[in-house]
């Protein structure tokens, strides 16, 4: 269905800048035409008027002369039109050719956000389901139980609490990621060192929890226009994403350089890394890299990291990962400063 709906706005699309392109030649071959014409008889006149002027005695040799001369001007005029004709088919196939090209490059983007769109509500709707589906199951299984005790109830309400509290983590983090996309955020004039530290913060139990040692070393004191707490929000989940794919007792290193009208801040770990695959896609919606290199199990619904690169694509910056496989990963994030 989606691709009849492509292809028929691509058709109507071709087709209308076809009759643009086409009434434009044929605007132009015919004012062509018609001053050719004129020039032509113009020509053919000419010969006429100055016999008739030097009175030739030679009325025969006059007269197949003029024949001749009009002959040629038919002649000529056929060409004229046979070459216009002839134009004009040239100019359609090829236009034809050129106008489903053009159509089909304006429409891929709008062909692309459609796809991504379907992807999302998909992968939403499957990442919905899984909660909802597991909550069920459980709950009917303990329905079932003929001697359904206190404690096993108290406890079957508890796992459906948790399975709530995914899908409202769920749905903020979607309501989140749509806002992002569609709307601006509102920036102020903030510490960036403050932002960086405040992420640190949060992360740092996590990390100590794991043995792991996160360091951060040199740090500029640079002002940026940024929303703090979205922007703390996206530092946190990459620095979470650190913590989660390394090892027990490794190093996550926190820096950052400035230039002349951006600051880089590098967030490097030493986890299990990535594959070049996984580097394309680890910002994609509901992505989750191949947890089989982990010996942990990670949760997660797989849109921190596409959140993250949404917020900080909001504050005018960018976000790159580079990785190698068992030796960890480096998020780059660059922002402009004031």
């Amino acid at each position: 269905m989606k691709n009849n709906l492509f292809h028929n706005a691509s058709v109507r699309l071709t087709s209308l800048y076809l009759v643009i392109i086409m009434f434009l030649s044929l605007l132009f071959s015919f004012r062509f035409y018609q001053v050719s014409i004129q020039e032509i008889d113009r020509n053919t006149e000419r010969p006429l008027r100055m016999g008739q002027m030097l009175r030739l005695q030679e009325d025969d040799f006059l007269q197949q002369y003029l024949d001749q001369q009009d002959m040629n001007a038919v002649l000529a005029k056929q060409r004229l039109k046979s070459n216009l004709i002839s134009l004009n088919l040239l100019i359609f196939i090829i236009g034809g050719l050129l106008s489903y090209y053009l159509a089909r490059r304006s429409l891929k983007p709008i062909e692309e956000a459609h796809d991504a769109q379907s992807r999302f509500i998909s992968d939403a709707s499957h990442e919905l389901r899984t909660p909802i589906t597991a909550m069920r199951a459980e709950t009917e299984l303990t329905l079932t139980e003929p001697k359904l005790t206190l404690a096993q109830a108290k406890k079957q309400l508890e796992s459906n609490i948790e399975e709530l509290d995914k899908l409202t983590q769920l749905s903020e983090g979607i309501l989140n990621l749509s806002r992002l996309e569609n709307n601006s955020v509102e920036l102020t004039e903030v510490d960036f060192a403050e932002i960086v530290h405040a992420a640190v913060e949060r992360v740092l139990p996590h990390a100590e929890a794991k043995k792991q040692l996160i360091v951060v070393d040199n740090l500029d004191q640079t002002k940026i226009q940024a929303q703090k707490t979205s922007l703390t929000e996206a530092l946190v989940t990459i620095l979470e994403n650190a913590v989660k794919y390394s090892p027990e007792t490794t190093e996550i290193r926190v820096n950052s350089t400035v230039s002349d009208d951006s600051i880089n801040l590098t967030i490097a770990d030493q986890g299990v890394g990535m594959t070049k695959d996984e580097q394309k896609r680890i910002f994609d919606r509901f992505y989750r890299a191949d947890q089989s290199r982990t010996k942990n199990k990670v949760n997660g619904f797989g849109i921190g990291l596409s959140i993250a690169k949404a917020t900080i694509e909001a504050h005018n910056g960018t976000i790159s990962v580079t990785s190698t496989p068992k030796k960890g990963s480096t998020f780059t994030i660059q922002l402009p400063i004031l």
